[in-house]
């Protein structure tokens, strides 16, 4: 039988503010990729400013392109240097909570290896966006999970809840967020949570993650 262990941010709004040095409000901040401030660091299983430091890699990625990063291939050198370095980072900084963006483009054992080598630098993990990940199931009940952060095309309440409960993880934190013109999806977001425990939605209006406005508040009523 799955035995629940303590997870302090249940019940706790998300601060996603990856696009801000500027951080504000109340609940869990998580920081950029260059960021200290908050509870959850960001951190990028892509080589985040593609200084090609990380080799070799893989050329089969669209948000690899989107975005200008470099898509590591786990099989080489590159794919430990580039995790180490940001876990030791994030470690020395005082962080104790880690996102790992970019699962969805790796198969699940590189997945698994970066959040193992996660705990053994003593953080914890939030999984991203993992109903587009191999084996997502696996993924949310791994013990070193601790919430989960879904992005608009990503999935949706009933399949988010739904994982976690396959998951043995019925409480375990879901925070849906959005920028742009992401917002109508988020509003359907809120309206499908209500009654639902440890989900929260919220909207950024300045650019892709420069604030946080709360569509839903975990265990609260749409405001």
């Amino acid at each position: 039988m799955f035995k629940s262990y303590e997870n302090p941010l249940e019940g706790l709004p998300l601060r996603y503010l990856i696009g801000t040095d500027s951080p504000s409000g109340d609940g869990i901040l998580e920081c950029g990729y260059d960021s200290n401030f908050g509870i959850i660091a960001y951190c990028n299983l892509f080589d985040e400013k593609n200084q090609g430091n990380y080799g070799p890699y893989l050329h089969n990625s669209d948000t690899a392109q989107q975005y200008n990063e470099g898509q590591i291939d786990p099989k080489g050198p590159g794919w430990l240097k580039n995790l180490n370095e940001q876990f030791s980072r994030r470690r020395e900084s005082g962080f104790q909570y880690v996102e790992l963006d970019n699962p969805d483009a790796y198969d699940w054992s590189s997945v698994l290896s970066a959040i193992d080598l996660a705990r053994s630098y003593q953080l914890k993990v939030i999984a991203k966006n993992p109903g587009l990940c191999q084996n997502p199931e696996s993924y949310v009940a791994h013990p070193n999970i601790y919430g989960i952060i879904v992005e608009k095309g990503a999935g949706n309440v009933h399949s988010m809840h739904n994982l976690r409960i396959k998951a043995k993880k019925p409480t375990l934190p879901i925070w849906f967020v959005s920028f742009g013109d992401g917002r109508s999806w988020a509003m359907d977001m809120a309206n499908q949570a209500v009654g639902l425990p440890n989900i929260g939605v919220t909207y950024s209006s300045q650019g892709e993650y420069g604030n946080s406005i709360d569509l839903l508040k975990p265990n609260e009523s749409i405001p």
